[in-house]
């Protein structure tokens, strides 16, 4: 059984990470925006595996746990630091997606975008395990938080991209269903 210290020294580091991973610089905007990129390319080429491959450079986790860690401690100031963070973020992923979706706007819709474009219980409850497992590897000094970011990032940076290259050819309805999606998603990780 862990001693009362390791454990305190545990969540001590959790949170220093959480929050230092909760901050908004050139490397997150730039890695986000690539992973963009590739996942936009992926969407429009039909390619599964480009799509999640692409996730592996998201940077969307940090913040979304800085986020639910500020509201579950009652500490607002990472709250006021991550929240902002995440935005950001989407708006990111987001613009990225929307100039590509509008440059591309020859490129006809695949399965790819159209997956993400109905939002239904199966992919609550995927967003829901997904939500489990990053939450538990957080506080699990045996788990590799990358690896759940990765799996987390493919959850949120798809179903956004998809949504704009939708919006970018007025297709307004699936836009919605996409944006849903992510927002579905993003409150099983809460």
């Amino acid at each position: 059984m862990a001693q009362p210290q390791a454990i305190d020294e545990a969540r001590r580091i959790a949170r220093a990470s959480i929050d230092a991973n909760s901050q908004y610089d050139s490397s997150y905007v730039v890695m986000n925006g690539l992973a963009t990129v590739v996942a936009c390319y992926g969407l429009f080429e039909n390619s599964p595996a480009v799509v999640i491959g692409a996730m592996i450079i998201a940077m969307l986790l940090g913040p979304i746990a800085g986020v639910s860690l500020g509201l579950v401690d009652r500490n607002n100031p990472l709250l006021r630091k991550a929240l902002p963070t995440l935005l950001g973020g989407i708006l990111v992923v987001y613009g990225t997606a929307l100039l590509l979706g509008l440059i591309h706007r020859d490129v006809p819709l695949t399965d790819e975008i159209y997956a993400r474009t109905t939002p239904n219980l199966m992919d609550l409850m995927i967003a829901l395990g997904g939500g489990a497992a990053g939450a538990y590897s957080m506080i699990s000094p045996r788990l590799s938080v990358a690896f759940v970011g990765v799996a987390i990032a493919t959850a949120l940076v798809p179903p956004l991209s998809s949504s704009a290259i939708c919006l970018a050819r007025g297709e307004y309805h699936l836009a919605l269903g996409a944006f849903l999606l992510r927002l579905q998603i993003s409150l099983a990780f809460r």
